[in-house]
């Protein structure tokens, strides 16, 4: 049996007819996306295996989690969901970590564009469903105290005990580069794994 991790994207399995796969996949998507917890400092990926999903990533809190799983359940062709979704731990330091990367990566001069508005065509236009990994004017819950922009990010940031991951998909490889170096350059963080990959250009 064919095996494929969805990074919110779309796959084919051999126990479902094409079209019927493809309309699933999509309505998994799209659950997936309209959480309203779901946001630039999470990542959620699913597997499809006939009618079986496994959902896998990363989530801030455990409501995020224990939402996605439910939003899979009510649709009547999935018959089972197995959630392998981590929950990241509670820190103080890494939330003033995730912000620090935040600010670092979309206050960037070059990087900026990739902001919800920033001009930025192809998968991460508005008129396209929003970014890579999000859909436009997401509902983001917010740290006391702070004011998280709404909106859709091509690059999600994982903050784990003092280490950084970050996903998503940019134009350029000079893109992934330079948010590599920002990320780096945050004071506080023990390491950065860089897992953005480069839009297949037509």
């Amino acid at each position: 049996m064919t095996r494929r991790i969805f990074l919110l994207a779309s796959v084919a399995t051999p126990l479902l007819p094409q079209k019927t796969e493809a309309e699933l996949v999509a309505r998994i998507r799209r659950e997936l996306l309209s959480l309203p917890y779901y946001g630039c400092f999470d990542f959620l990926t699913f597997k499809l295996e006939g009618t079986a999903v496994t959902l896998g990533g990363y989530a801030m809190r455990p409501t995020l989690k224990e939402d996605a799983a439910r939003v899979l359940d009510g649709i009547e062709r999935i018959s089972k969901v197995e959630n392998e979704i981590e929950v990241l731990p509670l820190s103080p330091n890494d939330d003033k970590l995730r912000w620090a990367v935040f600010r670092a990566l979309y206050r960037d001069p070059v990087l900026s564009r990739y902001a919800p508005g920033g001009g930025i065509t192809g998968p991460f236009s508005r008129r396209r469903g929003g970014a890579f990994f999000g859909g436009p004017f997401e509902r983001w819950p917010m740290p006391a105290g702070t004011l998280e922009p709404l909106g859709a990010f091509p690059i999600h940031i994982i903050i784990k005990d003092g280490n950084c991951i970050l996903v998503g998909v940019v134009a350029t490889k000079a893109d992934a580069d330079r948010a590599n170096i920002l990320a780096n350059g945050v004071a506080g963080l023990f390491s950065v794994k860089n897992l953005i990959t480069v839009e297949k250009q037509k």
